[in-house]
């Protein structure tokens, strides 16, 4: 039938065009700020500007959001689709923290255990639901870098 009381259809022709727009949102908001701030943190090759970058990104949450990316994570549990998108984005992110390792003067595989390390990390912390303040992890920030960068 197609009818709604509301605009649904004026803007997705279906439900699975609506999933489909979720999932891109997903995507270009909580991927592209990523990238970009891990790209800066590596510029210059140096390790003190990762909390200028991806740190103020995770601790921030106004351009990454943690929240979006755990829902779209329990989806892609239950959905293959989802599943594969997540797959594809998480290797995107893991390798772009590995290029940042590179730059950091660390090579091949460690580069890229690093990469993974430092994404994970990241992913379980929000995933879990860990119950920190952002004054709290501020303050362990420092020890955060020397254990995950150094």
């Amino acid at each position: 039938m197609k009818v709604t009381r509301g605009s649904f259809y004026w803007h997705f022709e279906d439900r699975d065009a609506l999933l489909d727009a979720l999932l891109h949102l997903w995507e270009a908001s909580n991927t592209e700020p990523m990238l970009a701030a891990i790209k800066a943190a590596g510029a210059r090759g140096d390790r003190e500007d990762f909390d200028a970058t991806v740190g103020r990104l995770w601790i921030d949450e106004t351009e990454f959001d943690p929240a979006f990316d755990s829902a779209i994570r329990d989806w892609a549990r239950t959905d293959p689709d989802v599943a594969e998108a997540v797959h594809r984005i998480d290797d995107i992110r893991v390798a772009a923290f590995a290029e940042m390792f590179k730059s950091y003067g660390f090579t091949g595989d460690e580069a890229e255990v690093r990469g993974r390390i430092i994404y994970y990390h990241q992913v379980g912390y929000y995933t879990l639901g860990i119950r920190e303040s952002s004054a709290e992890r501020k303050r362990l920030g420092a020890l955060y870098d020397k254990v995950l960068l150094y």
